[in-house]
Order: structure tokens, then C-alpha cells, then sequence
């Protein structure tokens, strides 16, 4: 049976951190970078390298770097970029983060590292908090910082192919609607093993309120996972942080089935639990009885922060 450790309030993001940019083009949504710091803090060990991708506003790869790791973040978003090196290589600490311009689905992980100023240290740890709301087809403009393509794991396969070709572990933010059966499948057939998770309860944002028919079809599939307090109450949902360590493993097609299978199911056992609570706390979690997940798992619930902003 679980016993669950609750994060009450923010341990990584600093005050400057929680502050919104005054940059248009900034995503800045506290908890879901939170969690995925989380995430990351389950693999960094004193020293290591980390390659942060979608770095966005920094603030992520920042409190990693004050968490003893060497980061260098990379974004597609020139102004997202600006506003990273302006607050926080000019840090206390500013050897240890710095940030460059690229497209990590389009570079290799070669002409990532080529990015850096310097050369990243071993071992080396993948990050990534990639837009990961579903839309479908028929939304003409989703918000790039969010827009996840039909499934919410467009950009997935590029950064595991960079893990693979690193033989790195992976820190990765999904949501519960981002089809975490596909996920989870995806990470064991590449030899990711995921060995934590941290979940935080967050509101759909408004775009995706707006925008819901894709993640409520794939909820009526079974591929995503709501969550609702009450009849009467708008929809939520989970930031899932999966902290994942490189084996190479592969196996067979049998032992990649058999694996996935059991991951994909203590996951999603785990979320329909998680989904039965009341509170943020996500009480119903407590003395669940999960088939045997191996892994270790926190709950964040964090003071609410009305003023998302997604671009």
C-alpha cells in the first residue's frame, strides 16, 4: 500500500521565479515547472550534465543548476531564449547554466551539445517539459507553447531518440490527458525505465477549455484521465513528472510487451486512483493498492496561481 509524501509549497522555483514575465512570448505556469523540476531532481547527482530541452523561461533549468548540475537549455523561441540569459546567466551560479536558440526536433543530439558553450560533463540527464495538450485536427492555431498535436506526444519521439543516442535518463512532464499508455510504451520500447513520478492537480487552462473535444474523446478511449471533485465542477487534470533512468534494455519484442504492459498499468492504476480524490492532496492515493508499483511517487499541492500564461 502507498504512503504518499505531499510537497506543500515551492522548493525549487525561487520568489523571482513565480513573478510573470513581462515578455509576451514567456510561458509561465509555476506548478507544471515545478513538477517537472521534481522530475529531474529524482536523476541529478552532484556534477552531472543536463541537457534541458524547450528550456522556455529558464526558471527550470536555473533551479537545477542550483541544485548542483551543469545545464545547458535549448529553445526554438528567440524571445523565450533573450529572457532566459537575461535572468538567470547573470546569476550567482551563471557558469553552471547558460542557453542557446535551436529546434530540438529538427537538430540531432550532436548539434544540440555543439550548441553549448562548453562541453556538457557525465553523466548526462535529459529534461524536457514539451507542450503536451491534445488538440484536434480541426483547431487551426493551437498555442505553441502547449499544443501537443492529437495525442499531446508530438514532440516525444524526437526527444527520446535524443536520450537513445546519448544513452542518457530522462526527466519528462506529461499530462494525464496526454495519452500516458502511449507514453509509457514509447519510454520502455526506447529503454527508459521510470523508477519515479510526481503528480500535481492543475486546472485545464482556458484555451483548453475551449479546445476540450480532442481530450475528451480520448478520456471516452480510456487514453487520458480527468479529474472531477464534483458534478458541478469544471474538469481538471494531473502534471505527471516521470523521472526515467537508461538501461539499453530492450529485449525482446515479448519482453518490451511485457514490460510496457506492467508500467502502463501500475501508471494508469495510479492516475484513476489519484482521480478519485477531493482535495489537491489527492488523498484517495493513500493506502491504494497498486498491483505493486515499484517506483517511488509525491504529490505536490501547491498554492494556486491564477495567472498562467501559455502563448
Amino acid at each position: 500500500m502507498l504512503n504518499v509524501p505531499r510537497v506543500p509549497d515551492y522548493q525549487h522555483l525561487q520568489e523571482d521565479d513565480l513573478v510573470k514575465p513581462t515578455s509576451a512570448r514567456v510561458f509561465f505556469d509555476p506548478a507544471d515547472t515545478e513538477t517537472g523540476i521534481w522530475a529531474a531532481r529524482d536523476l541529478i547527482t552532484q556534477g552531472c550534465g543536463v541537457l534541458d530541452l524547450g528550456s522556455g523561461s529558464g526558471a527550470a533549468a536555473a533551479a537545477m543548476a542550483r541544485a548542483g548540475a551543469r545545464v545547458h537549455g535549448v529553445d526554438h523561441g528567440p524571445e523565450t531564449v533573450a529572457w532566459a540569459s537575461e535572468h538567470y546567466t547573470s546569476q550567482e551560479g551563471r557558469s553552471k547554466v547558460t542557453f542557446a536558440c535551436g529546434d530540438f526536433s529538427v537538430l540531432s543530439a550532436e548539434e544540440l551539445l555543439a550548441t553549448a558553450p562548453n562541453l556538457l560533463p557525465r553523466p548526462l540527464i535529459i529534461t524536457s517539459n514539451p507542450p503536451y495538450v491534445p488538440f484536434s485536427a480541426q483547431v487551426g492555431e493551437p498555442l505553441s507553447s502547449i499544443g501537443g498535436g492529437t495525442d499531446g506526444l508530438n514532440l516525444v519521439p524526437a526527444i527520446i531518440e535524443h536520450c537513445r543516442s546519448l544513452r542518457s535518463g530522462l526527466a519528462l512532464t506529461i499530462g494525464s490527458y496526454s495519452t500516458p499508455r502511449k507514453a509509457v510504451r514509447m519510454l520502455e520500447a526506447a529503454g527508459l525505465r521510470i523508477c519515479a513520478i510526481t503528480l500535481c492537480s492543475l486546472p485545464l487552462s482556458q484555451f483548453t477549455l475551449r479546445n476540450i473535444r480532442q481530450v475528451l474523446a480520448l478520456e471516452d478511449e480510456g487514453e487520458a484521465i480527468l479529474w472531477r471533485t464534483g458534478p458541478h465542477e469544471q474538469p481538471a487534470y494531473f502534471v505527471i513528472g516521470l523521472a526515467c533512468r537508461w538501461s539499453g534494455e530492450t529485449g525482446t519484442r515479448d519482453d518490451v510487451r511485457h514490460r510496457a504492459h506492467s508500467a502502463v498499468r501500475g501508471l494508469m492504476r495510479l492516475l484513476k486512483a489519484a482521480a478519485a480524490s477531493r482535495t489537491p492532496r489527492l488523498e484517495a492515493l493513500d493506502g491504494a493498492r497498486l498491483g505493486g508499483w515499484p517506483g517511488s511517487l509525491r504529490v505536490l499541492d501547491l498554492p494556486d496561481c491564477v495567472d498562467r500564461h501559455q502563448w
